[in-house]
Order: C-alpha cells, then sequence, then structure tokens
C-alpha cells in the first residue's frame, strides 16, 4: 500500500484530487491511503516520514508549497513530492527540492493519473518487487532485481539469473505487464530483458549479464528507445 498526503487549501479542489486518486485506485487496483491537508503547515508541524507521495499545492495562506517542500526534505529525502500548481514556472523551482513532476490547474483527471502512476512507479522501483513462481512442490519468490532476462520455450516461461534458472508455465506477455514497472524490455518476441543488467549493446545483440541475446529488427527501435530511457533517468 502506497500512502499519499494532499496538501491543498482550497476544499474543492482538495477533494476533487483525493476523488482522483480513489478512482484510480479502483481503476488499478492499487491500494492507496490518502490523507488531507488543508495547509502546508498541517503536515510539517511536526512532520513525520512515513508518507510515499505528497501533492502539495504552491500557493497556500500560512505555508506555501516550496517551504513546505523545503522543510520535508531536511528530515525526509525519499518521499516523492509532486507540485500542483497554476503557474508553470514553478517547475523549475522544483528541482531545488528535487521534485518528481508537477500537476497544472485546472487539474483534469487523465493528466493527474499519469502524474500518479510515475509517482508510484518511482516508488515501486526504490522498493524493488517480488514475482512468486509456482514450482514444483511449492513458491519460489524471485527479487525482480535478480532477474537477468525472462525466456519463453518449449511451452514454457523461463526466469535466468545469475546463479538459477526457474521454469514455470505462463505467458510473457503477462510477465511483461506484471513487470512493467521494474524497466523489462523486449529484444525480440522470445526474451524479455531486465534493463538494470544490460551491459552493452553491439551490432543485432544485447550482453545480459554473461548472455548475448539476439534483437529483432522488430523490437529494436523501442527496445532502444527504452534502454535509453532508463539509462537517462538512472543518470
Amino acid at each position: 500500500m502506497a500512502k499519499i498526503a494532499v496538501v491543498e487549501d482550497n476544499d474543492a479542489m482538495r477533494a476533487q484530487l483525493c476523488g482522483f486518486i480513489a478512482q484510480y485506485a479502483q481503476e488499478s487496483g492499487h491500494q492507496l491511503d490518502v490523507t488531507a491537508f488543508s495547509d502546508g503547515a498541517q503536515l510539517v508541524e511536526p512532520y513525520r516520514p512515513g508518507f510515499d507521495i505528497i501533492f502539495l499545492d504552491i500557493e497556500m495562506p500560512k505555508l506555501g508549497g516550496m517551504p513546505t517542500a523545503e522543510r520535508i526534505r531536511r528530515q525526509d529525502p525519499d518521499v516523492v513530492l509532486v507540485f500542483v500548481t497554476n503557474m508553470a514556472q514553478y517547475a523549475i523551482r522544483g528541482y531545488e527540492v528535487d521534485a518528481l513532476d508537477f500537476v497544472l490547474k485546472p487539474v483534469s483527471y487523465y493528466q493527474f493519473s499519469t502524474k500518479l502512476e510515475r509517482a508510484l512507479q518511482r516508488i515501486q522501483r526504490r522498493r524493488g518487487g517480488q514475482v512468486a513462481l509456482q514450482v514444483s512442490g511449492g513458491v519460489q519468490l524471485l527479487d525482480t532485481d535478480d532477474i537477468l532476462y525472462l525466456e519463453t520455450r518449449d511451452r514454457l516461461l523461463h526466469y535466468h539469473t545469475a546463479t538459477d534458472t526457474w521454469s514455470v508455465r505462463g505467458s510473457l506477455l503477462k510477465a511483461e505487464k506484471d513487470l512493467a514497472a521494474y524497466h523489462f524490455a523486449r529484444c525480440n518476441q522470445c526474451y524479455l530483458v531486465n534493463l538494470r543488467h544490460v551491459r552493452g549493446v553491439q551490432d543485432d545483440l544485447v550482453q545480459v549479464g554473461e548472455e548475448r541475446l539476439e534483437i529483432s529488427r522488430r523490437q529494436r527501435t523501442a527496445f532502444l528507445a527504452a534502454l535509453a530511457a532508463y539509462v537517462g533517468g538512472a543518470l
């Protein structure tokens, strides 16, 4: 479950943002716990780390979004901050407090849900994740960070790690959707690659750990774009 704070002095806007979060939770299946505040001072006097995401209005009467963010950052370097504002220029100042993004007023559900999804992906990446594989005699849990790549072959789905390979019945398409938040991308129709383990690309081959996997012509553009986005986002 992700814990979210909404800090907004306008009653109608605060209710709208909380409603958008509830709608997104229902549509996506995420469990989201929301706490609303009418001013930054309510959140930081005193501030107790524990929230995963904070949506912060910029202009509030007692303590505005930017000084609120500065006080939060002194105690909580990990919480994801997203500003809500009608002035786009505040997006630049957001870098000073390592804000992930900003939502521009008036807020639409599509715009807000896109920002919320991006924030959830960031906290999922920080936490890492696990997959549960139904194997003979029980269940095998794998950390997503430990998976090098997935391979579909002989009607089985093979999860390759540095030390073992786990083979189960399953769909590569479903695995791709389940692992979307953890930066996996297809290099061809048979392989789903964990981009954190890519060591290089040479011609039509990608090196993943000690293995070299073929990049198909059909998947090449999308795969290289995903890799470039991952490397750029990791800097």
